[in-house]
């Protein structure tokens, strides 16, 4: 006997709950705002530029209200042993060079160090990135990569290739030393390629580190990894990822620097002056260059984080010796609003941010560097204060934020704004009403929509329209699901689908859906359903809610479209039979056992959302869930999907 069963082909998923499962994402925004621990481990001694550091930094950091640190590591110098000097720098004697990682050695006492740093970084659960970066890394490896360069080396040098592994054996030995940390570690491959490397030197660097990563297993199969783009420098310095590497991997976060204008920023050196900053047009500027980072992050679905930013301290002040500096330097106010600015914008996009700060003796300061007991400043205190709080002051995280996601229904619950994705209209002369956020009136969540009719006419004549969706659906079942509420008596309302078949455009309405009354006491939402079985030639399908015929008050929240197919003599939650779950039913823990390659597995309710997600197999704690019927899914690392019924009771 043939089944219809459902295949969860999920087009519908709830972007801002979504977010969770999306390890990337979800972690750039816990990051938030940070500081970096700029010229302590970067520098070829630590204590040489900056004071070594203490675990009170961290504490200090957490304190104020950051949540994560980026640490500037160079492993070159006298770190890292295993010399590649004597290879040749000409063109093709690439073939020549037959070394691997194990010719070079990170120095056991240097990575023990990195790691005590780290620890009491994490321990304060801050996030914490490991940032490879320094002068010597520069001299020793990334300006091989430029032909201006006097230690230039040939692509197709052997040189070039014991560069490359040189680089490679370092990270595979930072991998394999932190292995076993939690995602609040994040690897970041390189600091500012972009001004040797080209593009496609960078994509091949960014592709073998990843690479190296990866294959070290535990924690860093999954540990997120910060890259950038070569050649193109500041807030163009991610567009130029390739495509292939962003889409290879879930785990990769985008990272830019900014310092612009260069003149301003750095106006304590003696080729710039320009003391002043905070134009409306210089405000304009930085904004459309965060546009520009904004939209290619959402083009190419991938999170961002702003690595560096900052301007020179007021009057180039040095915080040790208390002495303005020789050639001037930002105007205070001026410098506390760039960072105030900066930091507001970055948040409002969805980007977390690491400010630069490169210690008391440095011509960028925010912490003093008090951590340390052998610090003697000439200017008491702990923090630049009024910095520090500028960059705590301003911004929003932004409502939707998230993967860009292919969905017959966009923002179904409207927790990213009541308008957003949802297009309201009133058609003709006689129907007037108006749309607005139902706020506290919401069915679940702070938000939902609110349509009040104040003259009715017929039900198309006040429309609530999502996105056109131009995936293949033929021969799929569209199931929407809804909850909706009127606020008096005689009210009713009707779903409908608009198609594009074979170039015609055509209506297809649900009957009439009558709503109870809702001005009696204890009068609640209603969930609301409407079924479209897509035809042939279908080339978009568009969600309307149609209110026109009745005048009220009609809340709206809680939407879904889920698609179901007719399957012949196949049900997918029975053709895996090495897949158990037991106990099932469940109130507690469920087990799962399988040999299959088991890439990730999720729970979804049965309308569709996604509520849990892990990648391995370990038992599921389930008493988080609501007694009810669910769905488990278990995709392999080949990409196949598998599907089992769970009973939660």
């Amino acid at each position: 006997m043939n089944q219809l069963y459902l295949f969860l082909f999920i087009v519908f998923l709830n972007p801002c709950e979504s977010v969770c499962q999306v390890s990337s994402y979800q972690l750039v925004q816990d990051m938030g705002r940070g500081l970096n621990l700029g010229n302590v481990l970067s520098a070829p001694i630590e204590g040489n530029w900056a004071p070594v550091v203490y675990e009170q930094y961290f504490i200090d950091v957490k304190n104020e209200g950051f949540s994560n640190v980026r640490i500037p590591v160079d492993f070159y110098g006298n770190r890292t042993s295993g010399s590649t000097d004597n290879f040749s720098t000409s063109a093709g004697t690439e073939s020549n060079y037959n070394g691997s990682i194990s010719d070079f050695t990170v120095d056991q006492n240097y990575l023990d160090r990195l790691q005590t740093i780290v620890d009491w970084s994490v321990g304060q659960s801050l996030y914490t990135v490991i940032d490879f970066h320094g002068a010597q890394l520069k001299s020793e490896f990334l300006t091989t990569f430029n032909s201006n360069e006097p230690n230039y080396t040939s692509p197709s040098s052997s040189k070039r290739a014991a560069d490359l592994m040189k680089f490679k054996s370092i990270w595979t030995t930072i991998a394999d030393q932190f292995i076993n940390y939690p995602d609040h570690l994040i690897f970041e491959v390189v600091n500012e390629p972009y001004f040797e490397l080209s593009v496609e030197e960078m994509n091949e660097l960014n592709t073998m580190i990843i690479t190296a990563i990866r294959s070290t297993g535990g924690n860093n199969s999954t540990r997120s990894i910060i890259i950038t783009g070569g050649n193109l420098a500041s807030y163009q310095s991610p567009t130029t990822i390739s495509t292939e590497i962003i889409q290879s991997d879930e785990y990769l976060i985008a990272s830019f620097h900014y310092y612009n204008p260069f003149n301003f920023t750095s106006s304590s050196s003696a080729n710039s002056s320009n003391f002043n900053w905070g134009s409306e047009s210089e405000k304009s500027i930085i904004m459309n260059h965060f546009d520009q980072v904004k939209t290619w992050s959402n083009l190419n679905n991938i999170p961002v984080t702003l690595g560096e930013f900052g301007a020179d301290n007021a009057n180039g002040i040095n915080y040790s010796t208390g002495l303005n500096g020789d050639y001037g330097g930002p105007v205070n106010s001026d410098r506390v609003e760039y960072h105030r600015f900066i930091a507001e914008q970055a948040i409002n996009r969805g980007f977390s941010f690491s400010a630069w700060c490169s210690g008391n003796k440095s011509n960028k300061t925010i912490h003093l560097r008090t951590d340390n007991p052998s610090t003697s400043n000439s200017i008491s205190g702990v923090w630049v204060t009024d910095v520090k709080d500028a960059l705590l002051e301003s911004g929003n995280w932004p409502l939707c934020y998230g993967p860009n996601i292919d969905a017959v229904l966009l923002n179904p619950d409207f927790e990213c704004g009541f308008s957003n994705e949802w297009i309201f209209s009133v058609l003709g002369s006689m129907a007037v009403a108006n749309y607005s956020d139902a706020t506290i009136d919401s069915f679940e969540g702070n938000v939902g929509g609110k349509v009040e009719v104040t003259s009715s006419d017929i039900y198309n004549k006040v429309l609530l329209s999502n996105h056109e969706y131009t995936a293949d659906l033929t021969g799929k079942r569209i199931i929407i699901q809804g909850h909706v509420k009127a606020l008096g008596p005689d009210q009713s309302i009707k779903i409908r689908i608009k198609s594009k078949i074979a170039g015609d455009i055509t209506y297809s309405p649900s009957d009439i859906i009558v709503l109870s009354d809702g001005s009696l006491n204890g009068s609640t939402y209603q969930q609301v359903d409407f079924q479209y079985d897509v035809p042939e030639f279908t080339s978009s399908v568009q969600v309307q809610l149609m209110f026109g015929e009745d005048e009220g008050i009609y809340l709206i929240d809680n939407f879904s479209a889920s698609v179901e197919e007719v399957s012949l003599d196949v049900d997918v939650f029975e053709v895996k039979s090495e897949i158990l779950i037991f106990p099932n039913p469940s109130n507690n823990l469920v087990n799962i056992s399988t040999g299959l390659n088991v890439h990730s597995i999720e729970i979804f309710t049965s309308l569709g959302k996604v509520i849990y997600q892990q990648i391995n197999t370990n038992p599921i704690d389930i008493k988080q869930f609501s007694a009810g019927n669910y769905i488990l899914k278990v995709e392999t690392k080949h990409g196949e999907s598998y599907y089992k019924k769970l009973l939660i009771k």
